[in-house]
């Protein structure tokens, strides 16, 4: 029988659905030997790739078509890999042979009693975590609890965590803990709604606590939980528990609920108007154990005061008094952010005056803590009463303490208001410059080679690149300024550019990783298009021989650029 793949695997077919990139970077994964464990069943093919990490990629049937699936980053966004590419390239490399490498297992298997395959299943399952996960979720699906004790353990299982839960370990974990959605989901099914309700609250429980003891860098336990929160909702809906009851469990929860996964607005209906009342009390209670923070007072407030601080702020906004915000807000005055929430909530309710009081006041009480988000309502605020003296002295008031792009962009903004940017202006450039060199007779060097990176990101924000590379060259400046500024002469100075990331190239191959490899090789691609562009392709030969000399030892890198 045709072997199913033959016509959807080729290595057209695959630069085609990966791109030149990925594609590039593919090819090398598998010169490398980094496929392993390539299985074809019927529909689809297996394997695991080594890269900076472990992958699984699998590409199957879909139909007339192939589709695939990898745990990368790239992959679980459904984007086609380079790990998809490499398994590909792999699978074409393997002499012809049956559609399905497990064929003698499945009849193994079939020949087996049902005990022996239990038996294999439950081994393997004991050192497999995403197995065990799904035959725990398939057998809390077959089988609901009647006793509310055997539920919670159930749940219990699911969010065990043991230390910590690293990345590597995430993928099995959120499996396990979806198990709970299946429970929760059939004993609504089953119409034992309250069971569920008090069952949903505990999970959430027990899932909040779990949250902060793992690494969700892809963030699939969160919104895993953001499910589970809804499912709560949806199912406490249908079970209309007690107001006051619940009230008490709902506070409960939210003083647990570091990340704002509960809304009052959301369950506000289900509380109606005496769970409403008690729910306040609660939060009152709390509240009044909750110490006054005044300017300059110690800033380690403890988490707890932050929940019960939210759930104030929750109650006063169901209500719409925005009296009573500001009074909750006014509570913490130790940040000047703290400040500039209040004016935020007085000009939201059109009242610009109080807004701008409170505004003046949190300069007034950190005059030395320039928040730029209180700096730049204020400066708006003045430019809105055409006070443009007060917002150009703000504003320069910040540059000059801390001189950056973005407090320069927050100067010329105000003074394009006031009309006199020019003299404004030169008189930033002349600080900058007159700190470079206060900074040089102290140092006796500049750090890094990094001292005129503003003066370059200054410029390269204005349209400037002659300038900037003027300073660049003179000064120095951060690495990342250079790549910016190198992509600001890539059109018309591509010398210019290719010499920029010439200089940058080695630094990132020394970092000695795949991630670190990867970019260099792009960077290398890049040289190559610019001075072939310029008429330098055999001085871009002569550079990649020098380049592969001195890196010949870092075999993933060259595999990365052979045949450039």
């Amino acid at each position: 029988m045709a072997n199913p793949f033959n016509k959807l695997i080729t290595q057209a077919s695959l630069a085609g659905l990966a791109g030149e990139r990925s594609f590039a970077r593919g090819v090398g994964y598998f010169k490398s030997g980094a496929v392993v464990d390539l299985v074809q069943t019927r529909n689809a093919i297996w394997a695991r790739v080594l890269g900076s990490e472990e992958y699984r990629v699998v590409l199957r049937l879909d139909g007339a078509a192939l589709a695939w699936s990898c745990t990368c980053p790239l992959g679980e966004e459904g984007e086609f890999c380079k790990h998809a590419v490499a398994t590909g390239l792999d699978w074409l490399e393997r002499p012809e042979q049956d559609a399905d490498d497990l064929a003698g297992v499945q009849a193994h298997l079939q020949s087996e009693s049902r005990e022996s395959l239990v038996e294999i299943l439950v081994e393997q399952a004991a050192n497999d975590p995403e197995l065990r996960a799904r035959l725990e979720a398939a057998a809390l699906r077959r089988g609901l609890p009647h006793n509310p004790k055997a539920m919670k353990d159930a749940v219990n299982r699911a969010f065990a965590v043991r230390g910590f839960v690293d990345y590597r370990n995430m993928r099995a974990f959120v499996m396990r803990a979806e198990s709970v959605v299946h429970l929760l989901r059939e004993l609504v099914r089953g119409g034992r709604a309250m069971e569920a309700a008090e069952l949903a609250g505990y999970a959430m429980r027990r899932g909040i606590a779990a949250y902060g003891k793992t690494d969700d860098s892809d963030g699939g336990f969160g919104e895993m939980l953001r499910q589970l929160t809804d499912l709560h909702l949806e199912i406490c809906r249908a079970a209309k528990p007690e107001p006051e009851a619940f009230a008490r469990e709902f506070f409960d929860l939210q003083l647990r609920d570091e990340w704002s996964f509960f809304k009052l607005a959301d369950y506000a209906p289900l509380l109606a108007t005496k769970g409403l009342a008690r729910y306040r009390a609660l939060a009152e209670a709390a509240w009044k154990k909750v110490p006054t923070r005044a300017p300059g007072a110690r800033r380690d407030a403890g988490i707890e005061h932050y929940h019960i601080t939210a759930i104030m702020e929750a109650l006063a906004r169901h209500t719409g008094d925005v009296d009573a915000l500001v009074a909750v807000q006014s509570r913490n005055l130790s940040y000047p952010y703290h400040f500039f929430r209040i004016a935020e909530t007085f000009a939201g309710a059109a009242r610009q005056g109080e807004a701008l009081a409170w505004a003046e006041r949190g300069r007034e009480a950190f005059p030395n803590d320039f928040d730029p988000r209180l700096v730049d309502f204020l400066i708006d605020a003045y430019a809105k009463a055409q006070r443009h003296d007060d917002a150009l002295e703000l504003a320069w008031q910040h540059f000059n303490h801390d001189p950056s792009l973005n407090t320069y962009r927050r100067l010329e903004k105000s003074a394009g208001r006031a009309k006199a940017w020019k003299r404004w202006r030169e008189k930033a450039l002349t600080h900058v410059r007159a700190r470079l060199m206060r900074a040089d007779r102290t140092s006796g060097a500049r750090s890094a080679g990094a001292g005129h990176t503003l003066l370059v990101e200054i410029f390269l924000h204005e349209g400037d690149s002659d300038a900037a590379l003027a300073e660049a060259k003179a000064g120095g400046c951060a690495r990342e300024a250079w790549m910016r500024l190198a992509r600001a002469r890539e059109h018309d100075h591509p010398l210019d550019a290719a010499d920029i990331y010439r200089n940058a190239i080695d630094s990132i191959v020394e970092l000695k990783h795949n991630r670190a490899y990867d970019e260099a090789a792009a960077l290398a691609g890049k040289i190559k298009t610019l001075m072939e562009r310029a008429g330098q392709g055999e001085a871009f030969a002569v550079w990649r021989e020098a380049l592969r000399v001195k890196h010949k030892a870092k075999r993933n890198f060259m595999q990365r650029i052979e045949g450039m």
